[in-house]
């Protein structure tokens, strides 16, 4: 019987047509909506190592045993054979490498040319992608996260991105991989189709080889049940595909304690940072915190990097750092951790070491006068016998904060061409990430910063919450805190409304201090802005609790529930959450805010009244009088209320229960806590 020239694939959602003699698909049809695709034409071809290899360069033999076709392929002259299977699942085709001989070592990389998963012709469809911006070399070479929603211009070849997807209402087509490194391509054609492929695989990376590849083509209907199959539905996916961050980040009061900066001294030893963290668990009564010191080590905040271990004597004690990382669980609820940096480094550090230093460059507006290659530092051994030496130094458990965390530190450096920006995640942080995970750490960073990956590949959380807004859906849950927008303390409304924790360090004393020598300040704090680059516990207390009660608790409420929609209205947006929660934040203006589960009104405005378990935490920034239904937990039962401040609880405020809703009078900067009595 002669072969067919196609395989039929078909259950309740798809039909698809795969190619009998190559390893392509042909089209999709999306039974319930009627949908199809397109999917390669003749022309293209598998690049082995960068080298186009034409199919009769392959022996391939191909079957199709129910809904998987099994394509197994040998390179002709050679020992390289490869087995593919591609398998139709409830609503994809799974494309998956189920096996590699490779003896001689010769399979490094795979393209595919001219061969795209899925060919959209129809111009209805919109479209989004995440992808990130060239390397900019004068910011050592980051590449900043962007998206665009919307048809791009025609391009001449594919684009490479880490996320996107197509939509028109009735379903939501995408493909989705397990490659860490810009996974995919997108491309918009000058004859109007748009098309969706995979990005180079690469196998072999220095000495290890990668998992092999998965893949999915995926088309989703109406996932998360507002009527409509969207760009929601495809982040949704996405949310539930992937694993969650580390839950101790969910509902922690998360901040940085600025110790020691040599040009300016001490500006709070541990002590004051006691208070701090004493006066932050009595204006929250006890709720979790995740502090971390900045300035612990030796030389202070970016003193000898990239050294890490050593303590610094201008903020106290060893016996000192011990006592206060014992107290903060037993006496404050809180977890004491710190913040250093595993990418810079500095000539007069004892551990300046040119086999995995890049000598820094003129033009980096980063003035860092070495980088770390992680690869090399990791294949060394030298970053793990550091890191040894800090947790042998400082009592650490559970969280280490990196502040940055660069892959691109070797990029265009001569002498380094042979590590990119994959070798530097694979060989270099991943193993550093994993190094502490195997010791119960879990590890958070600055921000996206310029990764170009998805972050949640190796961290769990954010100081600043900087990825497009469009991504918010995809990392809820998995990044958890961090602020959004400025990095000094300048929340806006939207800030708040979607995502804002305390992302400024906290002093004891001013920073910089108001005597600062001219030619130190020009020197240093040219750049900033404002007249402090922390908030002082003693004349910016109010902006540290404005933050925590406006925006902190309210991002705590919004990770006890999974993120379903989010929709751009007017300049504003609709979030919606599971159980029945609603955040429209600047739909009316740029101050308007509003988040209700129900008829219980969580946020309005400046005011709060946000329910975590059978406690609620009330707050006005300018003050208010106003009645707030109560949530299900409180309803029919009497109430015990306290303000909350500094030094701890003091007298309820004045209020009166109304059936099923509270009539409460709120001072402007005073937090209330209500609870059910008795």
């Amino acid at each position: 019987m002669a072969q067919p020239s196609t395989f039929q694939l078909q259950n309740t959602i798809l039909h698809v047509e795969v190619d009998a003699t190559r390893l392509l698909v042909r089209r999709y049809r999306h039974l319930p909506s009627g949908q199809q695709f397109g999917g390669a034409g003749e022309a293209g071809v598998l690049c082995l190592n960068g080298q186009p290899v034409p199919w009769a360069g392959w022996e391939i033999e191909a079957a199709c045993t129910g809904n998987t076709v099994s394509y197994r392929m040998r390179l002709k002259g050679g020992e390289l054979a490869v087995r593919w299977e591609l398998v139709l699942e409830e609503n994809a085709l799974a494309f998956r490498l189920a096996a590699v001989h490779d003896p001689e070592g010769e399979f490094i990389r795979l393209d595919w040319q001219e061969l795209p998963l899925l060919v959209c012709a129809d111009p209805a469809y919109n479209c989004w992608r995440m992808f990130t911006s060239a390397p900019d070399p004068q910011a050592g070479h980051k590449m900043w996260a962007m998206d665009q929603l919307g048809r791009p211009a025609p391009a001449p070849r594919p684009q490479p991105v880490i996320y996107g997807a197509l939509w028109n209402g009735a379903v939501c087509a995408f493909a989705d991989s397990n490659y860490p490194l810009f996974p995919l391509t997108h491309q918009q054609r000058e004859d109007g189709s748009y098309t969706i492929g995979l990005n180079t695989y690469q196998y072999r990376v220095r000495q290890q080889t990668l998992p092999l590849l998965e893949a999915r083509v995926v088309f989703l209907g109406d996932l998360n049940g507002d009527g409509r199959a969207d760009l929601s539905d495809y982040r949704l996916w996405v949310n539930r595909a992937r694993p969650q961050g580390d839950p101790l980040y969910a509902d922690a009061i998360v901040y940085k304690i600025f110790m020691h900066y040599g040009p300016l001294g001490t500006a709070t030893d541990l002590a004051q940072a006691e208070e701090i963290i004493g006066a932050i668990n009595r204006v929250t009564d006890g709720l979790p915190q995740v502090i971390y010191l900045v300035g612990q080590q030796e030389g202070g905040h970016d003193g000898a990097y990239p050294t890490l271990e050593g303590f610094n004597p201008h903020i106290g004690t060893p016996e000192q750092l011990r006592a206060l990382s014992q107290a903060c669980p037993r006496a404050y609820n809180a977890l004491l951790s710190y913040h250093a940096n595993i990418d810079d480094a500095y000539p007069h550090s004892r551990d300046w070491d040119e086999a995995y230093i890049v000598a820094g460059q003129g033009g980096d507006h980063l003035v860092i006068p070495g980088s770390v290659c992680h690869t090399r530092d990791a294949e060394t051994g030298a970053v793990f016998r550091r890191l040894q030496r800090f947790m042998d130094c400082f009592p650490l458990a559970r969280t280490l904060h990196f502040d940055n965390l660069r892959l691109t530190n070797t990029l265009n450096r001569p002498g380094w061409e042979e590590i990119g920006v994959l070798e530097e995640l694979v060989c270099g942080v991943m193993p550093v990430v994993d190094w502490l995970r195997q010791r119960g750490i879990t590890v958070t960073t600055e921000g996206y910063n310029g990764l170009p990956i998805d972050p949640a590949l190796i961290v769990s959380g954010f100081w600043h919450h900087d990825p497009p807004d469009r991504m918010r859906q995809i990392l809820h849950r998995r990044i958890y805190g961090g602020g959004r927008g400025d990095h000094l303390g300048r929340a806006t409304t939207a800030d708040y409304g979607l995502c804002n924790a305390i992302h400024i360090d906290i002093t004891y004393k001013r920073m910089p201090p108001e005597d600062l020598p001219e030619t130190v300040r020009r020197e240093h704090f040219s750049w900033l802005p404002t007249a402090t680059m922390t908030w002082c516990l003693e004349s910016q207390w109010p902006q540290i609790v404005d933050c925590i009660y406006l925006g902190v608790l309210l991002h705590h409420f919004y990770n006890e529930r999974e993120l379903l929609a989010w929709d751009e209205v007017g300049e504003g947006w609709r979030i919606t959450y599971a159980g029945g929660v609603v955040a429209e934040v600047c739909i009316e203006g740029p101050e308007s805010l509003r988040v209700c589960q129900g008829a219980v009104v969580v946020a309005e405005g400046g005011d709060r009244f946000i329910p975590r378990g059978e406690v609620v935490y009330a707050y006005s920034k300018g003050g208010s009088e106003r009645r707030w239904v109560l949530p299900a937990a409180l309803q029919g039962k009497p109430l015990r209320l306290c303000t909350l401040g500094r030094e701890g609880r003091g007298p309820a405020p004045a209020h009166r229960l109304e059936g099923d809703a509270l009539h409460l009078r709120l001072e402007a900067g005073v937090p209330v806590r209500i609870e059910a009595a008795g």
